[in-house]
């Protein structure tokens, strides 16, 4: 983990509210892992004060990039999307945990659910450099056609794609988890395992899936975040094994048997960052 600067390399936006940052001076981030995320800020002054947190979607030792995606839903991802080539932005990471490396003997279903998609976008590419792609399938889904990105993309990287989107507009329509159950049905009496990132009432109907079959399942949490190292405390979620884990630093991914339908016991210490 180390806090450095970068600059804005490229700024790509694909619609929607969609946008890729491509930042360069990233030879920190070379050992990344799916899964793992940074912490971004840019020059923009006091508001807003706290820095985002992004997971990673693509990392080049070779060049010292990576790149995040990211969608405007508030004022700093608004700012972010407004980025210039050149700017700088400050970076802390990589932090968290990640996602099983792939596996030969397993087939690995990646369920992503709108701009949960970056850390099995990785998953994916890591599999295609090991030669293990034909081993992973991704199960993307979204409200409709623009919520799903980088398609061509990862056809290039022969990743195997089933779409949904719940208008109907592409691919299947409904919910993602509609595909999983078929998938799963298809590969039953195989070694499975799943892995997912998106919203938190998918992650739970995916987990209940998984878990229905005996099948291992992970799922990256999203939360938000002040510090992203475990200092404010304010990322807090009920855990099996002790009262509460910490999103940032305890995850972001998780084993879904440890998180999943989990009561609060009691509340959390109360973060210390500023709001």
């Amino acid at each position: 983990m180390r806090y450095f600067q970068a600059k804005v390399a490229e700024n790509r936006a694909l619609g929607g509210g969609y946008f890729v940052l491509r930042l360069a001076g990233c030879g920190s981030l070379a050992a990344a892992k799916p899964g793992q995320f940074v912490m971004i800020r840019g020059a923009w002054g006091r508001d807003p004060l706290l820095p985002r947190a992004f997971s990673l979607m693509s990392v080049s030792p070779a060049g010292g990039t990576a790149d995040v995606l990211a969608k405007t839903v508030g004022r700093g991802t608004a700012l972010l999307e407004r980025s210039l080539p050149g700017a700088e932005v400050d970076v802390l990471g990589p932090l968290g945990t990640s996602f099983p490396a792939p596996d030969a003997d397993c087939l690995d279903l990646l369920v992503a659910g709108g701009v949960g998609l970056p850390p099995l976008y990785m998953q994916g590419e890591l599999a295609a450099v090991q030669k293990l792609v034909s081993r992973s399938e991704l199960l993307y889904g979204g409200r409709g056609a623009k919520d799903l990105v980088l398609l061509r993309e990862m056809e290039a990287m022969g990743l195997p794609l089933h779409l949904t989107t719940e208008d109907g507009t592409v691919g299947t329509p409904g919910l993602v988890t509609r595909v999983l159950e078929a998938r799963l049905d298809a590969h039953k009496g195989k070694r499975v395992r799943v892995m997912g990132c998106g919203p938190n009432a998918m992650l739970w109907a995916v987990a209940r899936l998984a878990r229905a079959r005996e099948i291992p399942c992970f799922i990256s949490l999203e939360e938000q975040m002040a510090c992203g190292i475990g200092v404010c405390l304010g990322c807090a979620i009920p855990a099996r094994s002790r009262p509460y884990r910490y999103v940032c630093s305890n995850g972001p991914v998780f084993d879904a048997a440890d998180v999943l339908d989990v009561k609060p016991v009691a509340p959390p210490p109360p973060s210390e960052c500023p709001a």
